[in-house]
């Protein structure tokens, strides 16, 4: 091993792949690991000032704490945050650009068509009302469910991104009607998908089934509330496999409740973890609900190649390359002149 040169902390312990730390010690790092999972995980404010002080990098993943200015500021030598994960909502990267801190990613293509079909495995799910028809069958209610054909109905997909198109193009065979709200995206591209964009207030009303497949920002936060609830149809189902900040999760339990919407499918929260008393745990709700622990993406192509890129990126930010996959780009200039 040679001389180490930087610090490099692992919010997590990384069970399983000791050749991520390894890598890092062989390449010159002195490597922290972070603490086991547990229901409490997550690292608060002050946890986090206290151990990015006298680290070089962070490598963290969805869900370990929100990286803030305060924690970027006490960590003076930092270069840069290695995210496990595409979404950096949890990240401030205003304030790493300000700082010269780069901010890193890792939108691998497996992990858009993990997703993607994720997705689509629960539109069918909530169509074929499988929860309910599982349950029955094992009471022996028999012919005791009914399903929802989606041919010729319309889906609405919001955010036409990578994981939003793969969608579109998942679900073409279906025969159904696609519509799209993504003010970022050109028109060429949805016509060349098959989907019409429009207004979100419009796909809410229009569409049978919504999924979410936006970045979370400032803009995105809340994005799906109580009056955007109360436009859907009755009959309509919504999708969530982005991130849970994107809704209103009062408001979506209300409209379970009071039958604005028939059900929802959700494979993230906000928090994370969601705590006991969150109302979409309700049992009264418990049949139009179909839940995941954020596994859309936890296969083993995936979780085998998501540490590798973060590595990847982490590795070249500290030894002064570009990495492959940078949020922040507008922060190299002052990124560089801190070495």
């Amino acid at each position: 091993m040679g001389k180490q040169q930087w610090k490099v902390w692992l919010t997590g312990r990384d069970e399983g792949r000791e050749d991520i730390v390894r890598t890092l010690e062989a390449a010159g790092c002195e490597v922290t690991l972070g603490r086991l999972f547990t229901d409490t995980w997550r690292y608060t404010e002050d946890e986090l000032v206290e151990k990015v002080q006298g680290v070089d990098a962070i490598m963290i993943s969805t869900g370990d704490g929100h990286i803030t200015r305060r924690v970027m500021e006490a960590g003076r030598k930092l270069k840069v945050i290695a995210k496990r994960a595409i979404g950096v909502g949890d990240i401030d990267v205003s304030a790493a650009t300000d700082l010269g801190i780069l901010v890193t990613n890792t939108p691998i293509e497996l992990q858009y068509l993990s997703v993607a079909e994720f997705t689509v495995g629960m539109i069918l799910a909530l169509a074929n009302n499988f929860k309910l028809a599982d349950h029955n069958a094992r009471l022996g209610l028999w012919r005791s469910v009914s399903t929802t054909l989606l041919r010729h109905k319309t889906v609405g997909i919001v955010g036409l991104g990578k994981i939003g198109s793969r969608v579109a193009q998942l679900l073409r065979p279906f025969e159904v009607r696609l519509l799209a709200f993504d003010p970022y995206v050109p028109a060429e591209k949805a016509r060349a998908l098959g989907v019409e964009l429009t207004a979100l207030e419009t796909l809410l009303k229009e569409s049978d089934f919504v999924t979410l497949h936006a970045v979370e920002t400032a803009e995105t936060r809340g994005l799906i509330g109580e009056a955007q609830l109360r436009m859907m149809k009755s009959t309509a189902y919504l999708v969530n496999t982005a991130r849970g900040s994107l809704i209103d999760e009062m408001a979506l339990a209300k409209s379970l409740r009071e039958n604005w919407i028939s059900g929802a499918a959700l494979d993230v929260f906000e928090p994370e973890i969601p705590q006991p008393d969150n109302p979409l745990l309700g049992e009264d709700i418990y049949f139009k609900t179909l839940y995941s622990p954020h596994a859309a993406a936890l296969n083993p192509e995936v979780m085998w190649q998501l540490p590798i890129v973060q590595m990847q990126n982490c590795l070249s930010a500290l030894r002064g390359e570009v990495p492959e996959f940078v949020v922040n780009p507008e922060a190299i200039p002052r990124w560089r002149s801190r070495f």
